[in-house]
């Protein structure tokens, strides 16, 4: 397999090195003693670094944008895309981890690499067109186990840190240790998103140990392989040749390997004429670009100008800081120039994988408790609405039945048999409404109550309408009637049926 790097003019060229895994690198340096006043006031701090990525983040999502047209069309990210996302990855990450207190160290106002516990380093390469196209589906499966994460880790464990922290002064190795795998993966996935690897997010439990990875050690990934050597070219690895050795008779001398003048040689190491060299868009390593080449879109500008904001990246796999030297015994593969990606492996202990996999369970937990509020919610929401909607519809008949009562009364005129046959017919369809009442699921304990008193009152009323049916005589009607106090139970029968629909509409 072939790897891919962005050659000085932004034409994508083929290394001939042979290409090993090519993730979002992440260094963290080992747990260190934090103060607790920066650790109280953790989330103050951050705020200015918040305001600064709210915005970079819109203009990271519209250079996105713009990388993936280009992405689907050429295969490769545009320079000025991977230069600025990659950027934007570091100052994501930097905060990030000060957040989450994996270092005490305030993150530097910068897009570019900076000396900072923790490191990130970014080889974009050729990239898959259809992988590209479907790029949001392929980052399904990652989201949701990055939702997972958050609620796992970020949540009641994030406070739990935050108090040994704070207490302690220092957190835990196998508790920082599986905090930064989770922020590792977690900008990998960002990584994978903005289309500065192909390579799909991994790595959430850790890395094997680096006499497991020996095909990642020195150099595999950055110097690229020129071929066979020809005769005369060939040095042997084991017979370096010591100042003033005496040459083998007829041995080839300087005169037949000239030099460019001023070119400088590595010690004991001197080139024979017509020795094949590697393609110097073949030697390019992202962020490394020979002396001299001009950058693209940037004047005279060189690909090797030092100068702040030149965009320019570190080389991949490269980080050896001695200020923020990774421990081995923390289990952090100490980096060391030269070492390739098995400088920076994140090699979990016993301890720090069960709490990987604490955070995945509560994650779980957690989440499953929100469906089941949600549900429990909606489902409360949603008999709100049938109850109240069955209510309205239950009430129209007793509704007419108690407003056409006095214009049926006078269309009887004095005939007793017309009025009681009114009053019977009102109360059976009282006692129906009640009975409707009492069959509705009410949501909530208060609206059932509310109902319970609604459908009380109704029966109440039409009780006194059966009771006015009976009546044999006007004036035995007219005893009953004084009696009754029907005009105020039909007034508390109509607060009630208020007092209840205002509790299912807030509900």
């Amino acid at each position: 397999m072939s790897a891919y790097y962005a050659a000085p003019g932004g034409t994508p060229s083929t290394a001939t090195a042979q290409e090993q895994l090519a993730p979002v690198l992440v260094a963290f340096a080992g747990p260190a003693a934090q103060s607790r006043v920066t650790v109280l006031f953790r989330l103050l701090l951050v705020i200015p670094h918040a305001i600064v990525l709210y915005a970079l983040g819109i203009a990271a999502e519209v250079v996105a944008i713009i990388g993936w047209f280009a992405a689907l069309f050429t295969g490769r990210l545009p320079t000025f895309a991977a230069d600025y996302l990659t950027g934007y990855l570091r100052w994501l990450s930097r905060v990030h981890g000060y957040l989450i207190l994996l270092t005490d160290v305030y993150p530097p106002f910068t897009l570019e690499d900076a000396d900072y516990p923790i490191r990130v380093a970014v080889r974009p390469g050729r990239l898959n067109r259809l992988a590209v196209l479907f790029r949001l589906f392929l980052l399904i499966p990652v989201l949701i186990v990055q939702g997972v994460l958050i609620y796992g880790a970020y949540t009641v464990v994030m406070f739990v840190t935050w108090l040994i922290v704070l207490i302690a002064g220092r957190m835990p190795g196998a508790l920082h240790q599986a905090l930064a795998a989770v922020l590792r993966y977690q900008t990998r996935i960002s990584g994978f998103t903005f289309m500065l690897t192909s390579t799909y997010p991994w790595g959430l439990y850790g890395d094997a140990a680096p006499a497991d990875t020996a095909e990642f050690q020195a150099g595999s990934e950055t110097q690229p392989d020129v071929g066979p050597q020809t005769e005369g070219e060939q040095q042997a690895e084991d017979a370096p040749q010591t100042e003033g050795a005496p040459q083998a008779e007829g041995a080839p001398q300087a005169e037949d390997a000239p030099q460019a003048e001023g070119a400088p040689q590595a010690e004991g190491a001197p080139q024979a004429e017509g020795a094949p060299q590697a393609a110097a868009e073949d030697q390019v390593v992202y962020g490394t670009q020979p002396e001299g080449e001009q950058r693209p879109g940037s004047g005279d500008r060189p690909w090797s100008d030092p100068q702040p904001g030149s965009g320019q990246l570190p080389a991949y796999g490269a980080y050896a800081q001695p200020e923020y030297e990774l421990q081995a015994e923390d289990g952090y593969a100490a980096p060391a120039a030269g070492a390739g990606i098995a400088a920076w492996l994140l090699v979990l202990s016993a301890a720090a994988k069960r709490l990987v996999i604490a955070f995945i369970a509560l994650g779980v937990l957690f989440i499953v408790g929100m469906v089941l509020i949600l549900a429990l919610t909606r489902s409360n929401a949603v008999t709100a609405a049938e109850a109240s909607h069955q209510l309205r519809t239950d009430v129209v008949p007793a509704a007419n039945a108690i407003n056409n009562y006095p214009a049926s009364v006078q269309a009887c005129g004095n005939n007793l048999s017309c009025v009681t046959s009114l009053d019977r017919n009102v109360a059976a369809a009282l006692n129906t409404f009640a009975a409707q009442v009492r069959g509705i699921a009410m949501p909530s304990d208060q609206a059932s109550a509310q109902a319970t008193a609604l459908a009380d009152s109704v029966t109440h009323v039409a009780g006194i309408f059966s009771s006015l049916g009976a009546a044999t005589s006007v004036t035995q009607y007219e005893n009953i009637a004084n009696a009754s106090g029907l005009e105020q139970a039909v007034s508390q029968m109509s607060q009630d049926y208020i007092n209840l629909g205002n509790t299912l509409s807030n509900s």
